[in-house]
């Protein structure tokens, strides 16, 4: 996977996800999750955007997501290149958080 772990991607798609899933772009990547891990992953999504509209929950659902994509790519190592491929250019609009 050209260098980059499955631990980094985990690392990286958690905090991608979490800070997507407030916005419009939650969508996108409700499928994108699906097309890479499968369909129950998209609800996980959403049920992460559901939770951060009541609470300040942000960096335990980023811990969760984590944990959740680590688990995921143990069985299906090529899942994290492809969200790899999803996330990367996603990365400069979640690091401020």
């Amino acid at each position: 996977m050209g260098g980059v772990s499955s631990q980094r991607v985990a690392f990286d798609a958690a905090r991608v996800l979490v800070s997507a899933a407030s916005s419009d772009l939650c969508w996108w990547l409700c499928g994108e999750l699906g097309r890479c891990l499968g369909e129950g992953y998209e609800a996980r999504l959403l049920e992460t955007r559901l939770r951060l509209e009541h609470d300040d929950v942000y960096y335990k659902e980023a811990g969760c997501w984590r944990a959740i994509l680590e688990d995921a790519f143990r069985d299906r190592p090529d899942a994290a290149e492809c969200l790899y491929r999803v996330v990367g250019p996603l990365l400069g609009a979640s690091a401020g958080r």
